[in-house]
């Protein structure tokens, strides 16, 4: 028995099946001695256009990237942040228990993949579970990234369904709210044991 109302289901990479870099994120921070939530801050600063907007969306180099953001960081108190462990920080593990769940769904439902990453940041585990969808659309390729609408309508014209065919599931709520507004179904990801309820119960598997 499935919902017949979705067609497809589209993921978030990391932080939904993976662990949440945020929490590497944090890590670095307490490493460095730095405020709580100081690189999502500088992230959230000028967010359509800041080096980690323009790194995702292939507009610069890393060295370029390094560069913007040990500016953007000056702003926030940090004088020459290391860039190279920043970026380490999203090396996560596979969130096996969410693997499973879309392993599971990839047999009734079409699953697509939408990332934001950019081009240096190929992942063996990501190469492991990749054969699970049926598309995979990556800001670094297309030249636009969560949460920007665009990349929303893309989704539709891609794919070629009604936004209320889609099932999103992101772990940030600042990705979802566009594309809730157009007419997507979202879920939020914050805990693995409530999404996989949640999620198995509106797919009816």
């Amino acid at each position: 028995m499935k919902n017949n109302t979705i067609k497809i289901v589209l993921w978030d990479y990391g932080g939904v099946l993976t662990e949440s870099p945020i929490k590497n994120f944090r890590k670095f921070e307490n490493d460095n001695n730095y405020s709580l939530n100081t690189i999502v801050k500088i992230n959230s600063n000028n967010k359509y256009n800041n080096a980690w907007a323009k790194l995702e969306k292939d507009e610069i180099s890393i060295e370029k990237f390094s560069k913007l953001f040990k500016e953007e960081a000056k702003k926030f108190g940090i004088p020459n942040i290391n860039t190279d462990k920043l970026l380490e920080c999203l090396n996560v593990k596979l969130n096996i228990r969410m693997v499973e769940l879309l392993e599971n769904i990839s047999k009734f439902y079409t699953c697509v993949c939408l990332t934001n990453n950019f081009k240096k940041m190929g992942s063996s585990d990501f190469e492991n579970i990749k054969h699970n969808f049926s598309l995979i659309i990556e800001s670094s390729k297309i030249g636009f990234r969560k949460p920007e609408k665009q990349i929303y309508k893309h989704v539709l014209e891609v794919l070629k369904v009604n936004a209320k065919e889609i099932l999103f599931i992101d772990d940030l709520g600042i990705n979802l709210k566009p594309a809730r507004e157009l007419g997507f179904h979202t879920y939020k990801f914050t805990d693995t044991e409530k999404t996989i309820s949640y999620i198995k119960n509106m797919l009816k598997i």
